[in-house]
């Protein structure tokens, strides 16, 4: 599917058009240069959005946990 000028792709999980436009906002927000395509990847525990610009041969890759992960301690208090 295409969202202003962007080529958006769900590639697996259950996630709406809603959820991707508020992230595509939010990653536009934090940059300048202009977005291509962005790729959503979802299962239990994590996001995945890999993200590159058109004016850059680079692609970005986020990793977003959407449960609460056990804290870890080195030394229990």
């Amino acid at each position: 599917m295409m969202m202003d000028d962007i080529r958006v792709i769900i590639a697996k999980g259950p996630f709406s058009a809603e959820d991707a436009q508020y992230y595509i906002e939010c990653i536009k927000s934090k940059t300048k240069f202009t977005l291509k395509k962005v790729t959503f990847t979802r299962t239990d525990t994590y996001l995945d959005i890999r993200y590159s610009f058109a004016d850059i041969p680079f692609e970005r890759i986020r990793r977003i946990p959407l449960a609460d992960l056990p804290e870890r301690r080195a030394v229990n208090n």
